[in-house]
């Protein structure tokens, strides 16, 4: 048995240790000890103030969500991938993004205006909403929160808001409801910053919390369809219906309450164990499946979604402080030594597709760059004997000045197909004469260990709501992940007037000229278009994503009561 069965099975065979040890359904049975597949259920809901549409009640019921990664500190200005879904169904924001449109649509705030110069932002405040303590999701607590997410709180140690620009002022009218925020230059991206779920609105006693109350779950009081009622830390977060719901998103599928009286995520991080729970009927859906198991799932009944929404694509970015990689003609090997057609082909499903730029297409100033990234062996052992690496060791890999041409990459925590995928990527590099050396590590050593200045390689790429991301990720003065540390100002300046030109046809041009420079120096080295994969069982309707792919719950129904 693996260490995570192990952890799971001890789970439901502790007294009183889950929640999720009681009946679910009324129909399914856990059993006190499960082997291979061991499994997790949910208690059974009351349905309350059914609602019919056709022979269908939509009202009441429990489901029960398998995540691969477990949640790490809840405290809003902390981004983490694995909290994204738990804090969608608990935070509203002032903007929501339409996850079919992708365009900026009301929601706490019910209409907005913007100066001409893009600094000054007025937000008109719905009326009637309340955070889950009761408290008034008004014009002063939207002030509130916008200051705390624009400067943080230093004292507690909690950062600002990383995507929020200079704010200089926030000003209110309580009697016409609204919110004037004043900006020191010109911020593409505030709207995005505002649709996030680190921009979630939360009420007062969160902002007073301490850092460490602030980053349990059960603290997050916000006003969103569901609540977190409990935590059993690394084993199960519960949330509920939030009665009296009904400030949905303009464009949301229904308004009023969610359909759901309770959503249970677990996390189990091996694969085998989600997917045997979902088949088995104990769990309702799950995120992350092997792609062989996309095709047994399918084949079953069960739907499989693959979410491939706006943003970066997945990469390896270069880090220009490693051995070799400062020679752009390395860079370029690398980048004309992947064949990405192969990896799809061998490793994955439909669901999945090539890269062919830094930015998914639907991502605001997409170019098709297929010219550059593209399988050409012939070019990559061109441009290594043109920088004299010109003989091979017997294993095939290139030497010169008595050193092999030696690149280092980690296993990625955070994509469960990751191994199969860096492993056939090290015997393409192979074929052309390039060693690339494979390291593991877990999830607590993970960001310390993929931060060495010497690792040649490291993954990236995630749905965003805005190239902003890549400002973030590759300016100099930002998070610098190419490590030029200030060697390529071209590049800088791209990535700085991407943020502050407002006028949308000089920002594409901008985002455009960024893929290029990126690509031409092949500072980073495009993979596949970021996908998440989602399972769900045949009893579950209207399985709805955000626009960052996670899952919104709000409009989900069970026939399951």
């Amino acid at each position: 048995m693996t260490a995570a069965a192990q952890r799971i099975r001890c789970h439901f065979t502790q007294p009183g240790g889950s929640r999720l040890m009681a009946r679910r359904f009324g129909r399914f049975r856990l059993a006190a000890c499960i082997a291979a597949t061991a499994v997790v259920v949910a208690s059974c809901g009351q349905a309350h103030g059914a609602t019919e549409t056709g022979s269908q009640v939509k009202q009441g019921g429990d489901l029960v969500y398998l995540d691969a990664e477990v949640t790490a500190s809840m405290q809003i200005q902390v981004s983490y991938w694995q909290n994204s879904l738990v804090k969608d169904q608990l935070l509203d924001r002032l903007v929501y993004q339409d996850p079919e449109t992708f365009e900026f649509v009301p929601w706490i705030a019910r209409s907005w205006t913007v100066d001409e110069p893009g600094t000054t932002y007025q937000f008109v405040i719905r009326d009637g909403v309340t955070y889950s303590d009761g408290t008034p999701l008004d014009a002063a607590s939207v002030k509130r929160n916008i200051e705390w997410l624009a400067e943080g709180d230093k004292p507690k140690g909690i950062p600002r808001n990383a995507w929020f620009p200079k704010v200089t002022a926030v000003d209110t009218d309580a009697a016409a409801r609204t919110v004037t925020v004043h900006l020191a230059e010109p911020n593409a991206p505030f709207l995005a910053a505002l649709s996030m779920n680190t921009a979630g609105l939360v009420a007062d006693a969160t902002i007073d919390a301490s850092k460490e109350d602030q980053s349990v779950v059960t603290n997050l009081i916000g006003s969103g369809p569901f609540v977190a009622e409990s935590e059993i830390p690394n084993k199960e977060i519960r949330l509920v219906k939030r009665r009296g719901y009904d400030w949905a998103p303009a464009t949301a599928n229904h308004q009023g309450e969610a359909y759901l009286d309770s959503v249970t995520v677990v996390p189990i991080e091996e694969d085998s164990i989600r997917v045997g729970a979902l088949r088995s009927g104990e769990s309702d859906a799950l995120r992350y499946t092997q792609p062989p198991d996309e095709a047994l799932l399918q084949k079953e009944g069960f739907t499989v979604l693959g979410l491939r929404t706006p943003g970066l694509a997945n990469v390896l970015d270069v880090r220009q402080t490693a051995d070799f990689v400062d020679d752009v003609n390395v860079r370029k090997a690398v980048m004309y030594g992947i064949d990405r057609d192969q990896i799809v082909s061998t490793l994955y499903s439909d669901n999945w597709k090539p890269a062919n730029s830094i930015i998914t297409e639907g991502a605001l100033g997409w170019k098709d760059r297929s010219d550059e990234v593209r399988f050409d062996p012939d070019e990559a052992n061109r441009r290594l004997d043109a920088s004299g690496w010109t003989t091979r060791n017997a294993d095939g890999i290139r030497e010169k000045d008595g050193r092999q041409l030696e690149l280092s990459l980690y296993i990625d925590v955070y994509d469960h197909t990751s191994k199969p995928l860096y492993e056939l990527v090290q015997r393409q590099l192979r074929a052309v004469g390039i060693s690339l050396q494979l390291r593991q590590t877990d999830f607590a050593n993970y960001p310390k260990a993929t931060a060495d200045p010497k690792l040649s390689l490291r993954r990236n790429g995630w749905p965003t709501a805005d190239t902003f991301r890549l400002t973030q990720n590759y300016d100099s003065d930002q998070g610098d992940l190419f490590q030029l540390e200030g060697n390529d100002p071209y590049l800088d300046g791209l990535l700085r007037s991407q943020v502050t030109e407002t006028d949308r046809t000089k920002r594409i041009a901008l985002i455009e000229q960024i893929q290029d420079h990126v690509i031409d120096n092949a500072y980073t080295i495009p993979l596949l278009l970021d996908t998440q994969i989602f399972a769900v069982a045949p009893h579950i309707h209207d399985f709805r994503n955000a626009a960052n792919s996670v899952p919104w719950f709000y409009d989900t129904w069970t026939e399951h009561k």
